[in-house]
Formats: structure tokens, C-alpha cells, sequence
């Protein structure tokens, strides 16, 4: 024998009417519109990240993600959100036009650290084409002074502990501590700041003899980087233009100067940055030299 459970009708309003009155039509649509809006919104944001992406020629744009939750959840403050995705846009950017332009070649190395600050700083200076013209031309008209810096801050960080650097000038040969990077499994590599330490030590000559300084993409320091990176080369010579490169172990690289009239300039330059450190060139004669 079929047995049914009894029924209820359902009436929250209060009425007689079996089933309350819903616009359901309405309500369907909303969903749909919403939903249709929200694809759309997806849609946008994917085609917004590879316009940035195109523009700032990278191939990840990394924070793009966090940036669009943020924007999300603090959809009151929409000044926020678009400061934070330029931020992130004009980061990528200058770093695209100061590597496609070679003006990187004439920062330091100290400079590259200032700048990358600056870059991830609430300072970022925003991309317009004004900002970037002037800053080109100011690293332009200032590279002299630049190169000289490079060259002072290598001096500066210079061990007296080695007797081969003198505190007074450089001679034939220098060494640079900590110029390379030892990874646990005992590889050496040259990474960022190796590479611009060696750039800031070459520069110099360049212009002292009136020369192009090359491209940072193709300079001591990248081809250095390079040679270490093709198989075992540390301990092994690198000849470079004006010097030879040679790194070991520990991480120390040892420099060899091969114009030593171009050193004496740069003993010049490091006289002016600090009269005390080199002492007075002397003149001798040939009726000295007799006597």
C-alpha cells in the first residue's frame, strides 16, 4: 500500500495566495547582467595586463595580481587603486627605456642603487615624456662626474689588508673583495653589483682617451659574467681592453691595469676627490738624475 507524505503550502506573506509573489524574471536577469559584467571586467583586466605587458616588454608582470585584489577589496577608494597599478606600470617601464637606450651605462653603481630605490619607492618619478627626456639629458650632461664617482666608490671600498692595494694610489694591480658570488654547490657567478663595479673601474679610460664608453650590455662586467658562466673559468685570466680580470674562490677578483699612463690619471682624479691621500708628483731632472 503507497503511503504520501503530507504536503504544506508555503505562504510567507501572510496571504491566501499558495506561493508569495516573487519577481523572478527580474531577479534572473540581474544575475545574468552581473555575470555578464563580471566576464566582461575579466576581459578587460586581461587585455589591460598585456598592453602593460607590451609596454613595458617584460613577459610576467609581477604585483599585476595583487593589484587588482587590492582594487577589489577597496573598491572606495578607486585613487588608490590606479596609483598603485601606475606605480607598477611606470617601474616596468623606466626600467625598459633605461636598459633598450643604454642609459645605464652611464650610472654607477651607487647611482643604480639610488635609482632602483627611488623606482620602488612612493617617489617612483611617473612616466611622461617630459620626465623621460629630462632625465636622459641630465645623465647625459653629468656623465663625467658620474664616471668619476664610479671610480671613487671602487677606490673607497679598496682592503688595505692586501699589500698590493695601496692607500695612496693605485698601482699595477688592485684587488676588489667580495666581488663575486659563491653558491652552496660551489659555483661562482658575477651578479649585478660585480658586474657594475668592474664597469665603474673601466669608464674612466674610455674618456680619458676621448673614447665611447660601450654599452653596459656589452661591457667588462657583462663580458666577465659571461666568461665565468661558460664553464669553469674561475681562478682563469679575462683580458679585457684596458685590464685583466682574474676571480677565485673566495670571491675576490684581482685586477691588472695595462696602461699605466691612464692609471696616473686616475690617481689624478682621486687626488681631487682627496688632496691628503696621493702625494705631489715629482719632477726629476736630468741634472737630478746626474746628481
Amino acid at each position: 500500500m503507497n503511503q504520501t507524505l503530507p504536503t504544506a503550502d508555503l505562504n510567507t506573506a501572510g496571504t491566501t495566495d499558495v506561493i508569495p509573489s516573487v519577481a523572478i524574471d527580474r531577479i534572473i536577469a540581474q544575475r545574468n547582467e552581473g555575470i555578464a559584467l563580471f566576464m566582461q571586467a575579466m576581459e578587460c583586466l586581461a587585455t589591460a595586463r598585456k598592453i602593460l605587458l607590451d609596454a613595458s616588454g617584460d613577459i610576467f608582470l609581477y604585483g599585476f595580481e595583487d593589484c587588482v585584489t587590492d582594487s577589489v577589496r577597496r573598491m572606495d577608494k578607486p585613487e588608490e587603486a590606479k596609483r598603485n597599478i601606475t606605480r607598477l606600470a611606470d617601474r616596468k617601464i623606466w626600467d625598459r627605456l633605461m636598459t633598450d637606450t643604454g642609459m645605464y651605462t652611464f650610472m654607477s653603481s651607487c647611482q643604480r642603487d639610488e635609482w632602483n630605490s627611488q623606482l620602488m619607492s612612493d617617489t617612483c618619478p611617473e612616466i611622461t615624456l617630459d620626465n623621460v627626456l629630462a632625465t636622459f639629458r641630465h645623465l647625459n650632461a653629468s656623465k663625467m662626474q658620474t664616471f668619476e664617482q664610479g671610480l671613487i666608490d671602487v677606490y673607497r671600498k679598496l682592503s688595505w689588508d692586501y699589500r698590493t692595494n695601496n692607500p695612496c694610489r693605485l698601482g699595477k694591480k688592485i684587488i676588489i673583495e667580495n666581488l663575486l658570488y659563491r653558491w652552496s654547490n660551489g659555483r661562482v657567478t658575477l651578479d649585478c653589483s660585480g658586474r657594475e663595479a668592474l664597469d665603474d673601474l673601466v669608464r674612466p679610460f674610455y674618456l680619458l682617451e676621448g673614447r665611447n664608453v660601450p654599452d653596459f650590455r656589452n661591457s667588462i662586467g657583462a663580458q666577465y659574467g659571461e666568461f665565468l658562466g661558460n664553464g669553469d673559468n674561475v681562478g682563469k685570466l679575462l683580458e679585457g681592453e684596458y685590464f685583466t680580470v682574474r676571480g677565485y674562490q673566495k670571491g675576490t677578483v684581482h685586477i691588472v691595469f695595462k696602461r699605466s699612463d691612464l692609471v696616473e690619471k686616475l690617481n689624478d682624479i682621486i687626488a681631487r676627490h682627496y688632496p691628503g691621500a696621493l702625494p705631489p708628483r715629482v719632477r726629476i731632472t736630468v741634472k737630478e738624475i746626474g746628481e
